[in-house]
């Protein structure tokens, strides 16, 4: 068989991330590069697709053995029509069909899969969920996604919607998020939401807080800067930190209770924190989802990080290069 390399691209909004590899996932060239996010999705199609022939390049090999491409984006992509209905972090990205254009631009079959989806599966296969055949993967960073591992698949429900954590409601009277809902998940445990709520309070200026030096020196908050601060002992980012942590909790214990995981895999910047983070979800865990299913769960960091989503991808091509050799 001559065509048998693969290509995974994890599209995201400030960068895209391209691999090739031979069928049995071994990773034989990658690169990374700005996505034109403000070009539109032509634009980026066309970047994509460079970025194939420039790995291509690297590894000294012809396009002619390219046998298929993954790819995973954030966004909310209808897998039975193969249709990216919109992205977040792709502005103008609506009613795309991805699948179809890359396959012009190929040649071969392209598979499109949801970002945390393709995640799920490069931590279940090779990552923290080795062994696990049902298991939650939930990202906490920018936003909140969630990646659902059933019987060793994925679950992507009736469209592919399945999995979109970040946008529970668990705080109805909360923050409006992006998706036009009020208290979503994400309004409140992101990255994105603990770093809004630290300049809420600088802002605020009632409470003296270390976060108010730390914004005059480096212009900005961040979540790494909130932790540190509680770490230090600030009280306003204990507090931050303490309601994030605990709606999170309340998310994660609605999952156990609906699905009764074996493992829940915690990625995303977030949970770079480590312990202090991932400690109080477990105990969040064995308090309050039902017994039977807190006895059994095994709450993990993700080991993958940012090649989790192109080791998903290249798991899901060599699973149809395979059954189509069968």
């Amino acid at each position: 068989m001559n065509n048998n390399l693969i290509a995974a691209i994890d599209l995201g909004g400030t960068k895209i991330y391209t691999v090739l590899a031979d069928v049995q996932g071994k990773i034989l060239a990658f690169t990374r590069e700005e996505t034109k996010s403000t070009q539109g999705s032509d634009a980026i199609i066309r970047q994509m697709a460079s970025t194939v022939h420039t790995v291509f390049e690297q590894a000294g090999q012809s396009t002619s053995r390219l046998s298929a491409v993954g790819v995973c984006a954030a966004g909310f992509f209808d897998w039975q029509k193969k249709i990216m209905i919109h992205s977040p972090n792709l502005p103008g990205w609506d009613m795309v069909p991805l699948e179809r254009e890359l396959e012009e631009q190929f040649g071969v079959p392209v598979i499109v899969e949801n970002d945390a989806n393709a995640q799920a599966l490069g931590e279940a296969r090779f990552g923290a969920g080795r062994g696990a055949n049902d298991q939650i993967f939930i990202t906490v960073s920018t936003g909140i996604g969630a990646g659902l591992i059933i019987d060793g698949n994925i679950y992507r429900g009736s469209k592919g919607f399945a999995g979109e954590a970040g946008h529970m409601v668990v705080k109805p009277d909360g923050p409006v998020c992006g998706c036009g809902r009020r208290g979503c998940l994400e309004t409140i445990s992101s990255g994105t939401a603990i770093a809004r709520a630290a300049h809420n309070a600088v802002s605020d200026g009632k409470i003296r807080t270390s976060l108010s030096a730390t914004l005059a020196r480096e212009g900005k908050l961040t979540t790494p800067h909130v932790f540190q601060a509680a770490q230090l002992g600030d009280t306003v980012a204990k507090d931050i930190l303490a309601e994030a942590i605990h709606y999170l909790g309340i998310g994660l214990v609605n999952l156990v209770n609906l699905l009764n995981p074996e493992m829940i895999i915690i990625g995303g910047g977030v949970a770079e924190a480590g312990e202090v983070f991932l400690h109080p979800l477990r105990e969040m865990i064995v308090h309050n989802a039902i017994p039977p299913s807190a006895a059994v769960i095994t709450l993990k960091k993700a080991e993958l990080g940012v090649e989790a989503g192109v080791t998903g991808m290249l798991c899901a091509l060599s699973d149809v290069c395979a059954s189509e050799e069968e």
